[in-house]
């Protein structure tokens, strides 16, 4: 489980992505999606638990200004897993060029 706050933050962060704020780096070898700004990073990697049979991201957020990195963890039973997906999609898709 995510905690509230960084829910919260990751909400704001998926809104400003599909608005065209960010531009995520995609490393569709490795599921991974990156971030790097000046205050702060994330990445996000996806993947597939064929022991459990569920999917799930490890996200991590690094605080630029303080050096310090935190670890979060959320799979598909869990409720705040969609936000994840959701700004990984978002992420993903952040430099695609399209036709029109």
């Amino acid at each position: 489980m995510l905690p509230p706050r960084f829910l919260d933050f990751v909400k704001a962060l998926t809104a400003r992505t599909e608005q065209g704020e960010f531009s995520w780096n995609f490393d569709d070898n490795n599921s991974l999606v990156k971030l790097k700004e000046n205050s702060f990073s994330l990445s996000l990697r996806y993947s597939f638990n064929a022991d459990e049979k569920y999917a799930e991201y490890v996200i991590y957020y690094v605080d630029e200004v303080e050096n310090k990195e935190y670890r979060f963890y959320t799979n598909q039973t869990w409720s705040d897993f969609d936000f994840i997906r959701r700004l990984f999609d978002a992420a993903q898709a952040s430099k695609m060029r399209l036709p029109f």
